[in-house]
């Protein structure tokens, strides 16, 4: 068990991260899911990845948390979009070249993703990162097939201007302390 624990941790982890903004919650569901791995291990039928399995494992430990939180909190995803500020307009393709130029990491990406509101960050997770299809992410998060693409869509949209804008900023950045170097 440690050896699997020591040599799964960090993915796990990140998979966790992905999900909840806390990350002493993060650690906790990853402590509960290889609770659940450890536990459930005999249920792996050998048909595909180990480390899949696993995955599927760790999601759906926090999935079941998320769903467990928002029945306390009474915040379904319904009532998340009426706190976000819509915008239909789709950024312009300059705005695509802007981002890409701007090299983000990955952990940059994941931080604003986390920026976006609760409902398209599970599905933009689990149809962007971790490749469900629409279908079971509506069983998954109790929604409709078509609340998942739209909450797709929403979320990319604003993801796109939230990158574009970071982009604009990191160059007024650069063009900033090129000139004070000069």
């Amino acid at each position: 068990m440690r050896i699997l624990y020591e040599k799964y941790f960090s993915i796990m982890l990140g998979i966790c991260k992905r999900y909840t903004p806390v990350k002493m919650s993060a650690e906790d569901l990853l402590h509960d899911g290889f609770i659940k791995i450890f536990k459930d291990i005999k249920s792996y039928s050998g048909k595909g990845s180990f480390e899949g399995w696993m995955k599927k494992v760790m999601i759906n430990t926090v999935l079941l948390h998320i769903r467990e939180v928002k029945k306390e909190a009474k915040l379904s995803i319904e009532e998340a979009r009426f706190y976000e500020k819509t915008e239909d307009e789709a950024a312009p393709y300059s705005d695509a070249e802007i981002i890409l130029e701007s090299g983000f990491t990955e952990d940059e990406l994941i931080g604003i993703l986390k920026t976006l509101p609760f409902g398209y960050q599970q599905v933009m997770n689990l149809y962007i990162i971790d490749n469900y299809p629409h279908n079971e992410i509506a069983k998954m998060l109790g929604i409709s097939t078509g609340t998942s693409k739209s909450q797709l869509n929403r979320g990319r949209k604003m993801m796109r201007r939230k990158l574009t804008e970071y982009a604009l900023e990191r160059e007024n950045a650069k063009d900033i302390n090129e000139t004070n170097e000069k």
